[in-house]
């Protein structure tokens, strides 16, 4: 009787395991760490994990003892040999010799494996005769990357830009770079490449074809002697280009100050050009430069401003006549001269006259009466400005003085 009552006892005193199932650690694309809690309930228990692809699980752990206290004990285990990205079900099982517990399902889903970056090549800009930007967007997908662009006349490239560093990040970011030294109206391949430690990735080719370059400018002046105070008119053409901007620049008598700009325009699809040169003063250079990356100049036209000779005419008593005028600019130092034509039509020397002063601007000449011929007589003033240069000598109208 004792000793039945004895193993009664024992039996009485036995529990079964509770369990709870924990989280899931350390998750990659292949392994993740289970874990849950148990209590052996005072008697001899051990714990395994289930786990699988569903609820069903059909994989466990290898048991473990958790001995036969009566307090909460930690359960982990690794599991392995998972397929990437997929979502797995596990629980905890605790199981003695009073019965088994199982703990609620949990799920977690292994990592996808590192991706190589994304990468798409984008339309060039900023394209000229020499050079353009290349542009490209890269998504790093979590990962450092580095990228750069190769380029060249052909999709086998050849020429690379340096290499520049993208950054981590998971989303895309645009980059570019500026290349150089390329042909005039020349066709051009690039693309994109990003590297990362998953791979490396290739934009698909690009191209763009670099613009003409001008080899050349010519110009034509209308007159190479203008008179004081008027403008002129220049046409040109620019040579190995069309549609390119042009600008004409001057350098006024002494020649001391670097050129200035004074007009723009582009010439048209044949490289045709045009510019009106206005009102000029001075004895100036004229020349034209593409605007261009590297400038073409055209030869410099010496613009020769002669001075500007009004001439009137005053009756004297009997038959002589007294000519006189203004002179533009003032001359204090000019000399004048009356020129007559021949009966063959040869101008030469007459008679001088004498120069005063007339305003800031203007001086004034007188010369000395003429008498009336036996036939019509042709007449006209030279002016000398004798100002160091700044202007030629110019000449006034024609005065025809009738026959006595």
């Amino acid at each position: 009787m004792q000793i039945a009552a004895l193993l009664l006892s024992a039996v009485l005193a036995q529990a079964a395991p509770t369990a709870t199932t924990g989280g899931a650690e350390s998750v990659t694309t292949g392994s993740a760490a289970v874990t849950g809690t148990l209590n052996p309930g005072g008697d001899a228990t051990t714990y395994q994990f289930e786990y699988g692809t569903s609820s069903s699980y059909g994989l466990t752990t290898a048991a473990v003892d958790a001995g036969s206290g009566t307090t909460d004990v930690s359960a982990r285990a690794t599991l392995s040999n998972l397929t990437n990205n997929t979502t797995y079900h596990f629980r905890l099982v605790a199981t003695n010799a009073a019965g088994v517990a199982r703990g609620s399902d949990k799920t977690f889903k292994t990592a996808s494996p590192a991706a190589a970056p994304s990468i798409s090549s984008r339309a060039a800009t900023a394209v000229s005769a020499l050079g353009a930007t290349l542009n490209a967007g890269v998504n790093p997908r979590s990962l450092a990357t580095t990228m750069h662009f190769e380029y060249g006349t052909s999709t086998a490239y050849g020429a690379a830009t340096p290499e520049q560093t993208v950054g981590a990040g998971g989303s895309t970011v645009s980059v570019s770079a500026t290349i150089g030294d390329l042909k005039a109206g020349t066709k051009y391949y690039f693309r994109a490449v990003a590297t990362s430690p998953a791979g490396i990735a290739r934009g698909g080719s690009r191209s763009f074809t670099t613009p003409k370059a001008p080899t050349g400018v010519a110009i034509t002046p209308s007159t190479i002697r203008p008179v004081w105070g008027s403008g002129l008119t220049i046409a040109g053409s620019v040579s190995g280009a069309g549609s390119t901007p042009v600008a004409l620049e001057k350098q006024d008598w002494p020649y001391s100050a670097p050129y200035a700009q004074i007009a723009t325009v582009t010439a048209n699809s044949g490289g045709a050009f045009n510019f009106t040169v206005p009102a000029l003063l001075l004895t100036t250079h004229l020349r034209v430069v593409t605007r261009t990356a590297v400038p073409v100049y055209s030869p410099v036209t010496t613009a020769s401003v002669a001075a500007k000779v009004g001439l009137k005419t005053k009756r004297l008593r009997g038959k002589r006549v007294r000519i006189e005028g203004a002179i533009w600019p003032a001359v204090p130092n000019g000399r004048v001269s009356l020129q007559r034509q021949t009966a063959s039509g040869k101008w030469g020397f007459y008679k001088r006259g004498t120069v005063s002063a007339l305003d800031a601007t203007r001086s004034r000449y007188r010369i000395s009466a003429v008498s009336r011929r036996t036939r019509a007589t042709n007449y006209r003033v030279v002016v000398i400005a004798r100002n160091g240069g700044a202007n030629v000598p110019g000449t006034s109208r024609t005065l025809t003085v009738p026959k006595r």
